[in-house]
This record gives structure tokens, C-alpha cells and sequence, in this order.
């Protein structure tokens, strides 16, 4: 049984209190879609802190927080996760990136994955209109257009937009589809919190549903990821 890592999360809203709609062609073939019209993640988003369950047993946690930075800000996001079977460790992952958001862009990124003794680095940084992305499992090199996310910025409401996604652990281009459930009330760390449902799918890595608050903050995430459902939940 091997499971990976699910990069989830939200950011502020610019208008920072009215959430406008907005509708969305042809992504990946949905068609036009009514989303919230999300942030680009302009302001510096909240932290958190999720613990990861899988069939009810916590199995990890995934923190993001943010810093200021010259027009924006950087967001450092750890992931660690371990599958205990009878006494010994069946299954371990961590995966760390440190990003710098500018204007609502990625514009360079340090990602590290030790995925069950795999050890391997990616390394994204601007280039003209572009982003270059080099590294991972199998040491490539692609380039993405500037303004592309990787799969560890779903801490960011405005992935529900994106086509793609850079795979930060095999570096590739894996196509993204979102469309809206409703809206629903979860359990948040400090009472019942209404929040925006999105299932979100994608070529390769992981698919499953989202919530975000009406801020733009994530509240929930449930992830299938090789094979295994793991469930996000927000202590902090």
C-alpha cells in the first residue's frame, strides 16, 4: 500500500469580504462552469494546519504558512505521513516546498520529496513569460506558462481556474478539471463553517473534493490518492 502527498489549501479573498461569480469555458472539457471568482492569492493567505486521515486513523499532517515578501509573499508547506502496520512503519512520506508568490504568480519555488526512501528535488524559477521546472524522480526539465500552479498550491482558491497543474514530485503538466457540488457546512476548529464544495480532477496524482469558506480559505479536503481516500481535516 503506498499512498502520497495532497496539497490543499486557501487564500483571502482581494475583495476581502464579496465573493463575485464569474463562468469558466471548456476546462478540460466540462464546459462553462458558475465558480466563485477566486482570489489569485494577491494577499497573503491564512496558515494551516490539517490532519490527514486514512479509514479513521490519523496518519500525518499538512501545515502551510505564509510570509511577507516584496509584492507578495512565500509560502512554506511541510507534509509528513506514515502508515504504521502491527508495530512497524509500512509507509512513510514527507514532502516540503518553500514558494514565492508575486502578484499573485508563482514565481519560484524549492520542493523536496522523500516518498518511502525516493528521494528527489524540484526547482521552479521564472523566465520571461514562463516558469522552467527542473528535477524530480526522473530529473526533467519542462516549461510551464507563468501563471501555471503546482499541486501543492491548493491552499489557493483561484486552482479551481487552472487547466493544469506541474506534478511537483514526477515534474509534468497533468490537466485539472474543477466544478462546483454547492454550497455545505463542515466542522472547523471552532464550530460548524459554511464553505463551497469543488470536486476536482486530474490526469495523473490526486482527485477528490475541496472546500473553501466564504473568504477563500480551505476547510476541508478528501483526496483520493493512489488507490487511498485520505481526508483533510482542519485543526489550525
Amino acid at each position: 500500500m503506498r499512498v502520497g502527498p495532497v496539497g490543499e489549501a486557501a487564500c483571502r479573498s482581494t475583495d476581502g469580504v464579496n465573493r463575485r461569480r464569474f463562468l469558466v469555458g471548456g476546462i478540460a472539457g466540462l464546459g462553462c462552469l458558475a465558480l466563485p471568482m477566486p482570489s489569485l492569492a494577491a494577499t497573503m493567505p491564512m496558515n494551516r494546519t490539517f490532519a490527514i486521515f486514512r479509514e479513521g486513523d490519523e496518519i500525518g499532517r499538512h501545515h502551510v504558512r505564509f510570509t511577507p515578501a516584496d509584492n507578495g509573499f512565500r509560502a512554506r508547506t511541510e507534509i509528513e505521513i506514515e502508515v504504521k502496520v502491527a508495530f512497524f512503519t509500512a509507509f512513510q512520506f514527507r514532502q516540503t516546498a518553500d514558494d514565492l508568490w508575486i502578484d499573485g504568480q508563482l514565481r519560484e519555488s524549492r520542493a523536496s520529496t522523500d516518498d518511502n526512501g525516493d528521494v528527489s528535488e524540484t526547482f521552479i524559477r521564472a523566465t520571461g513569460n514562463g516558469l522552467a521546472v527542473e528535477g524530480g524522480e526522473a530529473n526533467r526539465a519542462i516549461q510551464v506558462p507563468l501563471g501555471t500552479m503546482t499541486d501543492l498550491a491548493f491552499w489557493n482558491v483561484a486552482i479551481v481556474r487552472q487547466q493544469a497543474l506541474v506534478d511537483t514530485q514526477k515534474v509534468k503538466l497533468t490537466d485539472l478539471a474543477a466544478k462546483p457540488l454547492g454550497i455545505e457546512t463542515v466542522e472547523g476548529p471552532h464550530g460548524p463553517v459554511t464553505a463551497d464544495r469543488f470536486t476536482c480532477a486530474a490526469t495523473t496524482g490526486r482527485s477528490g473534493d475541496i472546500w473553501f469558506d466564504s473568504d477563500g480559505n480551505w476547510v476541508k479536503g478528501i483526496m483520493s490518492v493512489r488507490g487511498e481516500t485520505l481526508a483533510y481535516r482542519l485543526i489550525a
